[in-house]
């Protein structure tokens, strides 16, 4: 199978895989908090946040893998029985794993034995969670080695079928009584039940990339490979202190049935704006080849369209969520049985703007890294990790949920985004003013304009139905397109998006005199 048709294939399993995830999550949410509780399934909500800083425990190094293993097939010629070194990179990631395992249970008793006395009935399910976790710590080898040997429909197929089962598996536990424990006994299932699936693929298909024998441990490669991981470390503790700091404050501080509504009230922005992670992970490799293929004047053009694109996008969230959001809670959690879990107006466009911001933040960064700035990057990131908890724990504690998203603005914009564009000024020969105004020029006034109108709609209807929500949001839609279409069809943006057009008008017309020759022939027959 050649690399295309790997990528492809991993690609469709990827997009189905997050599909499910949506529409399987959307039910799930409310599913758990009728079963469960709200002030335990909050504690759940807080408990997951809490694991994700253990994964740091390995230091990049698992998520190294991947591409060590990349690179030792492309210099055996893509083939990955004559990449001779692959065991020996295998075996010393093994050994690394190994000896990271004492300080993994270390830290997991750690944060088991410091769990707050409120939070007490987090102390047994977490329990289970910790064991999972240490259990698997070395067992994410297998699928890592499977994604760097590009076996991506297979791996990602199997991901899919797991979560399925876990899935199944959890709600029939929860619906047996079983509470916090169903979660935390589908989550130890999530990450043990298909290793032995994944060994065997590796045993049958590529049975020369495993070693006989562990090698020993040879420590000057060893510190080469941690100080490779190490900014990939940093990279996700910036990560994990931007997306996750919120959650735990708020839980720690207001309380973990505080996490619930905060949760809902967020959700539909966070599913719709993932997107843009999307759209800035596949163009990366363009902009990594512009970097040195390109004029600067070139790569500027490019950048302020990529920019107005992805503020379109973002700005159309904002209208559509603003309209809509207040109905889709109450719709989607059933307020009636549940009790109210909107968070309020206020939050919604608290957690929408530091979505909007945060889209234009990934694409700086997205574009630094790029630019073969890795180390810089996550430097700042780091930066912006730091100052968006401070901002959350200060926000928060003076204005309640609201400051959750106001302390990931402040990181943003007092971090990332001055950090990020001095930096693409410089690279591309021009000021940060002139930067800002083409990436915001003829968006910003016309988002204003748009998101006034839809404040003002919001604070005064609200759809009752299911048919009103989706005439709101057609009706939003036309107008947001009307009045950011000449933006669209101006440059820098307007370059990029009158060839689509034209391309699709062409094949929308050779689909008509295809259908009507077939019909004529049809005819004479």
């Amino acid at each position: 199978m050649s690399r295309t048709n790997r990528f492809l294939g991993g690609l469709v399993m990827t997009y189905g895989y997050q599909g499910l995830l949506m529409l399987v999550g959307f039910w799930l949410m409310p599913f758990y908090l009728g079963r469960i509780g709200q002030h335990d399934y909050g504690l759940w909500l807080v408990g997951t946040q809490l694991l994700t800083y253990l994964t740091l425990t390995d230091f990049g190094v698992v998520a190294l893998l991947p591409l060590e293993t990349a690179y030792a097939t492309g210099r055996a010629g893509g083939a990955a029985e004559k990449a001779d070194d692959l065991p020996q990179i295998v075996g010393q990631t093994i050994r690394i794993v190994l000896l990271q395992l004492p300080i993994v249970i270390v830290l997991a008793a750690i944060l088991w034995l410091t769990i707050p006395a409120e939070w007490v009935g987090l102390r047994g399910p977490l329990a289970i969670v910790l064991f999972g976790f240490i259990v698997a710590f070395p067992l994410r080898i297998f699928p890592a080695l499977l994604q760097g040997l590009q076996d991506l429909t297979f791996a990602n197929g199997l991901q899919t079928a797991t979560w399925v089962v876990t899935t199944v598996a959890t709600v029939l536990m929860v619906l047996a009584g079983w509470s916090l424990y169903a979660l935390a006994l589908g989550w130890l299932i999530s990450q043990v039940a298909a290793t032995p699936i994944y060994f065997y693929r590796l045993k049958r298909c590529f049975p020369q990339v495993l070693p006989r024998r562990l090698p020993p441990l040879i420590w000057s490669s060893a510190r080469a490979h941690l100080g490779k991981g190490f900014w990939i470390s940093v990279a996700q503790v910036a990560q994990l202190l931007i997306t996750n700091t919120d959650l735990l404050i708020i839980g720690r501080m207001l309380g973990p049935a505080a996490v619930v509504p905060y949760s809902f009230t967020g959700k539909l922005s966070s599913v719709l704006g993932n997107q843009a992670w999307i759209l800035m992970h596949t163009a990366s490799p363009a902009l990594c080849e512009m970097k040195t293929g390109e004029t600067r004047q070139r790569i500027f053009q490019v950048l302020a369209a990529l920019s107005q694109g992805m503020l379109a996008f973002s700005g159309f969230l904002v209208c559509i969520v603003l309209v809509i959001n207040h109905w889709f809670v109450d719709w989607w959690v059933a307020s009636k049985h549940y009790g109210e879990q909107y968070g309020g107006f206020a939050l919604t466009v608290a957690i929408l703007m530091s979505m909007l911001v945060r889209h234009w933040t990934t694409t700086t960064s997205y574009t630094v890294f790029s630019f073969g700035h890795q180390r810089r990057i996550s430097l700042t990131n780091l930066g912006d990790g730091l100052v968006t908890a401070v901002s959350c724990l200060v926000a928060i504690k003076l204005w309640g949920l609201v400051g959750g998203p106001i302390g990931i603005i402040m990181g943003a914009c007092l971090v990332s985004l001055p950090f990020n564009l001095t930096i693409i000024a410089r690279d591309t020969d021009s000021s940060v003013w002139r930067l800002v105004s083409a990436m915001l020029g003829g968006w910003f006034w016309r988002f204003v304009l748009l998101a006034g109108g839809a404040v003002w709609v919001s604070l005064h209807w609200m759809p009752k139905s299911l048919l009103e929500a989706a005439c709101a949001a057609v009706v939003m839609s036309t107008v947001y397109i009307l009045v950011m279409l000449p933006l669209a069809l101006h440059p820098p943006l307007g370059i990029y998006v009158r060839p689509l057009i034209s391309s699709l008008g062409e094949k929308y017309a050779a689909l008509q005199l295809r259908f009507a020759t077939a019909i004529g022939v049809g005819r004479n027959l």
